[in-house]
């Protein structure tokens, strides 16, 4: 096993990314380390499409069946195939939003054949903000852990202002109330969008860190790149992991603390897009895997995209929403399109979002 580890089941889920390292029951065990984020190339060891290593999947016959889509080397990508832009607004008109945006992308290379970032772009993506982690290295984050080489961005360190001045001024992982039936956007992912270099990996996951400790509420592993345990020994499931909140000018947690119906704490599973939401990538095994969004490989048309997926050169526009109706529905909305503008998903027609 890498790094050392004297456990025969302990699973390093490097070209996994951003998955929960576990220690399986010996009964359990499963070699490769494939656990997480199933149905994604990237994530392919265990089942669905397997990678060849030349940048080309070819079909697999586990959990998710065939498949065949392409996967380019990413160094011959162009720049426009380089970014994803992605907006946020907010319709809810009583309460501010304290999200908590990150995004993974993995160095290409024998570690992660299928990761999204040239060797010669690391560049591009360090100037954007993304932070680096060298190769051979594990980094915790929240209730994950990241292996390198592989690039972090966590939008604004998820602070809720950028600095001082007036109370609810300077926002910054956040964006205020809807002004009646007029969304408010988020002032750095604005309705024009952001272009944020691609990454493997979306995820809205508070790591229980700086200004989001004192809402956190879901308790994450001690430590997920050394878990000692096994599975029933986990803390809080990763798709009820806080994702973001609703809050006021203080950001002080509006609502219930409690999931449900007037909660002010948002998951995963009320994420539209997540494998969490995708009720064909909710779980495994009784464990949850799938609590974020992942790049589809390059080859990929919108139609073919599968639910929990966004394409290269498209766009993501994320929609917060408070609708407390019973049954519910997901809080936080996306509408995926590809390059040329295609829709590869569209918001959830029970909000009404245009």
């Amino acid at each position: 096993m890498k790094h050392g580890s004297d456990s025969p089941c302990r699973v390093v889920l490097g070209s996994l990314a951003l998955a929960a390292v576990l220690l399986l029951p010996a009964a359990g065990c499963i070699s490769g380390g494939s656990l997480a984020l199933l149905g994604h190339p990237l994530f392919s060891r265990f089942t669905g499409p397997t990678s060849t290593g030349t940048g080309v999947t070819t079909p697999g016959s586990g959990f998710f069946g065939g498949g065949g889509r392409t996967n380019l080397d990413p160094c011959s990508e162009s720049n426009a195939r380089k970014f994803v832009r992605i907006s946020m607004r907010n319709l809810d008109q009583d309460d501010y939003i304290h999200y908590f945006f990150v995004a993974i992308a993995y160095v290409n290379g024998d570690v992660h054949p299928d990761g999204a970032v040239c060797p010669d772009d690391v560049a591009l993506y360090t100037a954007f903000g993304y932070e680096e982690i060298a190769d051979g290295d594990l980094q915790a984050f929240g209730n994950y852990c990241i292996e390198g080489p592989a690039l972090v961005y966590f939008h604004d360190g998820g602070r809720f202002r950028s600095g001082g001045g007036v109370t609810g001024a300077a926002l910054a992982s956040a964006i205020a109330p809807a002004q009646g039936s007029n969304p408010t956007y988020d002032a750095f992912f604005s309705a024009a969008g952001a272009s944020l270099p691609v990454p493997n990996i979306i995820i809205f996951h508070n790591p229980g860190t700086g200004e989001g400790q004192p809402l956190k509420v879901s308790i994450n592993e001690p430590d997920p790149c050394l878990v000692i345990g096994n599975i029933s020994s986990r803390t809080t499931p990763n798709c009820q992991q806080d994702a973001f909140y609703y809050v006021d000018e203080s950001d002080r947690m509006a609502g219930s603390i409690s999931l449900g119906s007037g909660a002010g704490i948002r998951v995963p599973n009320e994420i539209q897009g997540t494998g969490c939401q995708c009720s064909a990538f909710a779980s495994f095994n009784g464990e949850d895997f799938q609590a974020a969004q992942v790049l589809a490989p390059s080859g990929t048309s919108a139609s073919e995209a599968r639910c929990n997926e966004f394409l290269r050169g498209g766009s993501i526009e994320y929609v917060f929403i408070r609708d407390d109706r019973n049954p519910p529905i997901p809080q936080l909305l996306t509408r995926v399109t590809d390059q040329s503008g295609s829709e590869a998903h569209t918001f959830d027609s029970r909000a009404n979002v245009p």
